[in-house]
């Protein structure tokens, strides 16, 4: 499945709009969760429960427990092996071969074959009955043709060379024909079953009795509940009726004592996006002023405490193709950012930074770069709306003028660097740059990874010094734990992985 995968979780995207939970917040000890069972707050509700339709990571940080791919991640980043066994990557880059394990099991209670790959990737590319247009036009474009010589062999040709292909095999896979049904009654082969969904409230998921890989999943069932407010998720872990979740720092310290936290990098990159279709931003000085007059480490004293501030869209997690000769490139300098402005007659710029409601951290980011940008002359408005309609206005239609975002870090450095190219169906800061473009697509005919690494580094430079967007921080992640779990790990993706966490 794709990662993405966020996580602001905090990015891509994080998650969708859902209201506070009505339930009450006071609970006794007889109520509280057995030990066989952990219940997870998350804060926010679904896109949607269908893997190949699921835009926002914190959906597909969930339902991981739900699907899985032909292969996955460790918490290290490292690419393994999951529905199958081993995969052979043609010398010219352009077939990808997988064995198939053989004693996968869907939901549904039917054996996984090649047939079940081919239709889950048939129907991301639009050519199977119930999906005739694209789900992923990435992948539609990539993939010439799916083969299946026999059950446990599944033949992927390219287009076009790909080194970062296999990274793009986490895409969920699920029985053949069940698309029409996945949104309703999602089916996987992971650790954990659908049980079900209330909108608004959250997720239930049984233990997979027949799930492939032994001892596991460790939980006789799991719960996600939604707590679109951080305070009401802190009351009810105090209270005992959640086990797990993530939490602002300020929430995570006041619980520090009586809870284990934990804090990770995740692999995000938290951004202020400038459309560079209005009009203002299309002019590279104004965009290098806005870098000049931001100051990210106030931004990160005061809301996200030892995060990694970036210059770039990499976070520095992904250490072997991080350019750190970028650090700091536009330093605090609002006399600098002034100059540019008049440079191009823009002193008296206003625009409007269009935020997602439910995400505090990027609205608490606006308006401190509202405060900023004021020191320079310019003028910022703030519209606050919900996740969804942010997917649909500026995600999608690009209705905006700037917006505070957190783009999820992915396994594979492409995806992560791809989406500015001129021709990415996302590429919804709308930069074009020819030199940018060849960059990536030579390093995706490029085999040997120390020359891949060196051509996103020269790809991240050229974003950098174009000003094509503010890169802010890599916002750490501060996981609140029940003392009596064990097993939790975070990944580099969004990824809430429970199949090897117990409650004792």
């Amino acid at each position: 499945m794709k990662k993405l995968l966020l996580i602001v979780a905090c990015f891509l995207l994080v998650a969708c709009s859902a209201q506070p939970s009505t339930s009450g917040n006071t609970s006794t000890p007889e109520a509280q969760t057995p030990s066989n069972k952990v219940v997870v707050g998350i804060s926010q509700d679904f896109d949607s429960l269908d893997p190949h339709k699921a835009s926002a990571t914190g959906t597909q940080e969930v339902m991981f427990n739900i699907f899985t791919g032909l292969v996955n991640t460790l918490p290290s980043g490292e690419i393994v092996s999951e529905l199958c066994t081993e995969y052979v990557v043609s010398d010219d880059l352009k077939t990808y071969t997988f064995t198939l394990r053989d004693d996968v099991i869907f939901h549904d209670g039917s054996k996984m074959t090649s047939k079940d790959v081919k239709y889950s990737y048939d129907r991301l590319i639009g050519k199977t009955d119930d999906q005739t247009e694209p789900l992923s036009a990435d992948l539609s474009a990539l993939i010439a043709s799916v083969e299946t010589p026999d059950d446990t062999t599944v033949v992927f040709n390219l287009n076009s060379e790909d080194a970062s292909f296999l990274s793009k095999c986490l895409n969920a896979i699920i029985p053949v024909n069940s698309g029409a049904t996945q949104a309703t009654n999602p089916v996987g082969a992971g650790p954990y079953k659908f049980d079900s969904y209330t909108a608004g409230i959250g997720i239930k998921m049984m233990k997979n009795e027949n799930f492939y890989q032994e001892g596991l999943p460790k939980l006789e069932e799991v719960e996600f509940k939604i707590f679109a407010d951080a305070n009401a998720g802190q009351l009810a872990m105090e209270n005992g009726e959640i086990q797990i979740m993530s939490m602002p720092i300020a929430n995570a310290n006041a619980m520090s004592s009586n809870f284990n936290v934990i804090n990770a990098p995740q692999n995000m990159v938290q951004l202020m996006a400038l459309n560079h279709e209005f009009e203002p931003f299309s002019k590279v000085e104004v965009r290098q002023a806005i870098n000049y007059a931001i100051n990210k480490e106030e931004i990160i004293s005061a809301l996200s405490p030892g995060s990694q501030q970036l210059d770039t869209n990499f976070s520095p997690v992904m250490e072997f193709y991080y350019n750190d000769l970028l650090k700091n490139y536009y330093p605090h300098d609002v006399e600098k950012a002034k100059e540019l402005l008049k440079s191009v007659g823009e002193e008296n710029l206003t625009f409007t930074i269009t935020v997602p409601s439910e995400y505090t951290l990027h609205v608490d980011t606006a308006t401190i770069i509202q405060q900023q940008l004021a020191q320079a002359g310019i003028t910022v408005n703030i519209e606050t709306i919900e996740w969804n309609s942010w997917l649909e206005d500026i995600y999608k239609n690009e209705k905006y003028e700037s917006t505070v975002i957190g783009f999820t870090g992915k396994i594979d450095p492409h995806p992560i660097i791809a989406r500015y190219r001129t021709d990415y169906n996302r590429n919804f800061v709308n930069y074009s740059d020819k030199e940018f473009d060849a960059l990536m697509v030579k390093a995706t005919q490029t085999k040997d990874v120390n020359d891949r690494a060196d051509l996103y580094k020269q790809a991240q430079e050229n974003l950098t010094k174009n000003a094509v967007s503010v890169f802010i921080m890599d916002p750490s992640i501060n996981v609140v734990i029940d003392k009596n779990i064990t097993g939790y790990q975070t990944y580099p993706i969004g990824y809430i992985d429970l199949k090897n966490v117990s409650y004792q």
